[in-house]
């Protein structure tokens, strides 16, 4: 479970920003919202972001996103960015960034902190807590003078120079040691566990525009739990839907593709394929639809396109959904209303909450009308983003006003006393 992630210098945040999943000392919905990863710390499964359009609440996750893919990701030699992007308004573009994260996998406590710029890491250190103190597992600073990365192992970690210069030789000026150590064939328990939360616990942003369908269809496919999962989420969106099925469809392809495909970069087996067969397979996605005409029942199967947006949306959201709380993963939606109805996105929150043992959910949101729901609400889930005439993101906690919780959050926050709400200037 993640703890908080500082921020500095990245997107809109020039200053240093927390977020943070601690709870606070407050007992309100203390079993449905808090889960201890080790006694003593009580971090939320839940937590919602608030601000106007442009006001930077998609930056917090796209942060979390951030440190996700840079730790998997493994450039090309012609690449030379780390993908990493600077505040812009102001002149200090060359300087670095930074991130620290500190989380919490099967009880024991890790920070990693990354420091780098557009081309470059300048640090990135993780630790780990075997007891009450910090011990280093790995830390990497840069030789300016030569361009190059110095790669360090703490006390506790047993490695031999010979694998501590294979991982080094591996670690590129702008990739991170998380995946230079994917590329040797060496095991360290103190990495792995870490590495494979980063891969597996950690998922993927969802953005308003991402398709799920397709990711839910390869779930569905292989694990009844997901289908009925699915059933159950796009039943609440369309309660006429009673089944989803795929159907193999076959399409032939014209001179003009097989000429793009031949020239094309693609695997040359799977390219030798399609040139030979000449048509390409795929499975039509069906959803049957039961229908009472005349006190009789009928069943009809429609194909995706006919569906609403609401719909496919919904079943999109299945498979992640489903993966998240079999895994005690972290999951994060921008813009979670993305062409649902209030109801069925409390639906959907509510059904996180209630079936979340470890798992963690982000969203941005506009739906102010959440704030009126206090049966799935605390103060400290509740973040807002604000930006200044700088362009300048400032980022904080419902936690940090001393409002009564009986009192309403939501005619506070459209009154303006929270802040984090468009200027209209009328």
């Amino acid at each position: 479970m993640i703890l908080e992630l500082k921020i500095k210098n990245f997107l809109s945040f020039k200053d240093e920003v927390v977020f943070s999943f601690e709870a606070t000392s407050d007992k309100y919905l203390e079993d449905y919202y808090v889960a201890e990863p080790e006694p003593g710390v009580r971090i939320l499964k839940m937590a919602m972001i608030y601000g106007a359009n442009a006001s930077g609440k998609s930056n917090v996750l796209h942060a979390f996103d951030f440190v996700r893919s840079f730790v998997k990701r493994i450039p090309t030699q012609s690449e030379k960015s780390t993908e990493f992007i600077p505040f812009k308004f102001v002149d200090n573009q060359d300087l670095p960034g930074s991130f620290d994260m500190i989380f919490y996998i099967e009880g024991t406590k890790y920070k990693y902190s990354l420091v780098l710029d557009e081309e470059k890491v300048h640090s990135e250190i993780l630790h780990y807590y075997p007891g009450t103190q910090p011990a280093i597992i790995f830390e990497r600073t840069l030789d300016i003078k030569n361009d190059t990365s110095i790669l360090k192992f703490g006390s506790k970690i047993k490695l031999s120079d010979q694998a501590i210069e294979a991982i080094q030789l591996k670690t590129l000026k702008n990739m991170s040691v998380f995946a230079a150590f994917t590329q040797v064939n060496i095991s360290l328990p103190q990495l792995n566990i870490p590495l494979n939360w980063f891969r597996k616990q950690f998922m993927p942003m969802i953005d308003p525009y991402s398709s799920l369908t397709n990711y839910s269809d390869s779930y569905i496919k292989k694990d009844e739990r997901v289908k009925n999962q699915a059933l159950d989420f796009i039943n609440k969106a369309d309660f006429n839907i009673s089944a989803v099925s795929f159907k193999k469809q076959t399409t032939w392809l014209d001179d003009e593709v097989l000429k793009l495909i031949e020239a094309g970069s693609m695997p040359d087996e799977q390219k030798h394929k399609l040139l030979n067969e000449k048509t390409i397979h795929i499975d039509k996605r069906l959803f049957e639809h039961k229908i009472i005409i005349n006190n009789k029942v009928k069943y009809y199967s429609l194909p995706d396109e006919l569906e609403s947006k609401g719909t496919l949306r919904y079943y999109g959201l299945s498979a992640p959904f489903f993966n998240a709380i079999s895994n005690d993963s972290f999951l994060s939606i921008d813009e979670i209303g993305t062409a649902l109805h209030p109801l069925l996105v409390m639906h959907f929150l509510k059904e996180f909450l209630k079936k979340s043992n470890k798992a963690q959910l982000l969203f941005s949101t506009h739906n102010d009308s959440l704030l009126s729901e206090k049966d799935i609400i605390r103060k400290d889930a509740i973040w807002f983003t604000e930006k200044d005439k700088q362009g300048i993101t400032s980022l904080y906690s419902l936690s940090d006003f001393n409002i009564r919780k009986e009192l309403s959050y939501y005619n506070a926050y459209k009154q303006g006393k929270f802040g984090a709400i468009p200027n209209l200037n009328e």
